[in-house]
């Protein structure tokens, strides 16, 4: 994972993004999903950490575990949601916030879910990492808090602080249905859907929960990867106007859509080009299952770039997920 200069996000709805209101009171949000029956598990390695000079490789990176572990049994899926909160940095520092599931005795990643971001000197932050693992029907996976950090500001090892509220969660415990996707890194200029998920709810659920996360990167300088203009990018401004929707639609027999539900009205997220990086959450709770419709819902996040404004990328790699679910 590569994370550039600093992050600061200011987050503003915008007057140039079309609006949508919301088909029924569902639960909604931008932020975590609702965690009423949560289990909790505070890391117990918090304090300072030195960070990697800025020329590091990725191979060549400290992995720090961080002392928050949860045990997924054999066959069941949980709802994993992580906050890591840092503060203190000497300098601007890359964070790769990790949640890594493993069998037991071993150091490969059976499962894994990703955020990250750029940490501005002496600014407290937090980071949101969540999502759905299921442990193989033969062995049950431990999953851990892990964290990496990188000096941004020059090639000598850095400083910054890891706080003592930061934790690893299992949700609601056994999750009785879930779809969820990864979306792969896409370029956009000016409208995309990202983390489509098509769902069945279980008979005798009235409700489904939908979330879906996206991690931003600001397209800006020289062409680089996707970021490239000869693809349409816009690069010569200084942020990106990032439009997101969560969007619930339940279906008819026939597939097509019967009733919809959204997190609200198209909201703008500015990302300024120093920031380059940020993680928008968003999720929707109690979503009535509709009498008159079929069982299926398909769940994406619709996503929009300002003309007036950069491009920006939809990162791969874990870091955008969406999924749909009943606990």
């Amino acid at each position: 994972m590569r994370w550039s200069k600093t992050v600061l996000i200011a987050v503003a709805t915008a007057a140039a993004l079309a609006t949508v209101t919301p088909a029924n009171a569902a639960t909604t949000g931008t932020t975590a999903a609702r965690e009423t029956t949560a289990t909790t598990v505070p890391i117990t390695a918090a304090g300072g950490y030195n960070s990697d000079p800025s020329s590091t490789p990725a191979a060549g990176k400290h992995t720090r575990a961080l002392g928050a572990a949860i045990t997924v049994p054999a066959g069941q899926t949980r709802y994993l949601s992580s906050k890591l909160n840092v503060d203190d940095a000497a300098q601007v520092t890359e964070v790769s916030h990790l949640i890594y599931c493993r069998r037991p005795n071993t150091t490969a990643n059976v499962a894994q879910l990703v955020s990250g971001q750029n940490v501005l000197a002496n600014t407290a932050t937090t980071l949101l990492t969540r999502g759905f693992v299921t442990a193989p029907a033969d062995s049950a996976l431990t999953c851990a808090l892990y964290a990496q950090f990188v000096n941004h500001a020059a090639n000598v090892a850095g400083h910054l602080s890891v706080l003592g509220s930061s934790y690893l969660q299992d949700v609601y415990g056994p999750i009785t249905a879930v779809k969820q996707t990864f979306n792969t890194k896409i370029l956009v200029n000016s409208t995309a859907t990202a983390n489509t998920v098509s769902f069945t709810a279980p008979a005798g659920a009235i409700s489904v929960q939908a979330i879906g996360d996206l991690n931003i990167t600001v397209c800006y300088g020289a062409d680089n990867g996707l970021c490239q203009r000869s693809q349409g990018a816009r690069m010569s401004a200084g942020d990106s106007l990032v439009g997101t929707q969560l969007v619930v639609n339940q279906l008819n027999a026939a597939g097509q859509v019967c009733h919809t539900s959204t997190n609200g009205a198209l909201a703008g997220t500015t990302v300024t080009s120093t920031v380059h990086h940020y993680k928008i959450n968003t999720w929707l709770t109690n979503v009535p299952v509709q009498p008159n419709c079929s069982r299926d819902f398909v769940v994406y996040t619709r996503v929009t770039a300002n003309a007036a404004h950069n491009s920006f990328l939809i990162e791969a790699n874990n870091q955008s997920v969406g999924a749909a679910f009943t606990p």
